[in-house]
């Protein structure tokens, strides 16, 4: 036991919790899950929120490295692609973080752009900066409210999709539609009136 189980309760927490939220998630369901008996799950995490939070942490990290090996890209056009796809491809860890930070919004402090951490865009925020860095895009709000922007619009659609993943040309498509979509407003620079 120990490592390879606790793996398996936090794999298993994430997958019943992104789909069923906090009230789908009950310990017995959790053991059941990763083929392990109600004890084990509890000798490892005293309830489910210790049990979550550790999801989370875990999860953060995870996406960090996963994200620090993303290929180095030329242009900020051909990053937002790839941070899209990113998150298309790791729908499961997305979803997962999107309804811990929904269910637990309250031990988040209130920012200038609502209750979302700065972390959970930091990786849209890097290639803003990359961008206009490079003179590809210009906003003409902040940068950390238009990857905010960008991040709610890509994690809106994993949503969507959640628990069943596009196929691969629906993937393509997907990425296409959002990367274009920010692009133009991206290049743009004015905002939209009506």
């Amino acid at each position: 036991m120990g490592n390879t189980t606790k793996q398996a309760i936090l794999a298993a927490a994430k997958k019943i919790f992104a789909e069923f939220g906090y009230e789908g998630l009950s310990m017995r369901r959790l053991a059941e899950s990763a083929g392990v008996s109600l004890s084990v799950t509890y000798h490892h995490y005293k309830d489910k929120d210790e049990l979550l939070r550790q999801a989370f942490e875990f999860t953060s990290r995870q996406l960090g490295q996963l994200r620090a090996k993303l290929p180095y890209k030329e242009t900020a056009v051909e990053m937002l692609y790839d941070r899209i796809l990113f998150q298309i491809d790791n729908s499961l860890d997305i979803v997962f973080m999107l309804k811990y930070y929904l269910h637990f919004r309250r031990q988040y402090a209130h920012n200038d752009h609502g209750y979302l951490p700065v972390k959970a865009y930091l990786h849209i925020t890097e290639v803003l900066d990359f961008g206009i860095c490079r003179k590809e895009f210009f906003l003409s709000g902040s940068i950390e409210k238009e990857a905010k922007v960008i991040a709610h619009a890509i994690n809106g659609f994993l949503l969507e999709y959640y628990p069943i993943p596009p196929d691969a040309s629906e993937r393509e498509e997907l990425a296409t539609s959002i990367h274009d979509f920010a692009l133009r407003a991206l290049r743009e620079g004015a905002p939209v009136t009506a």
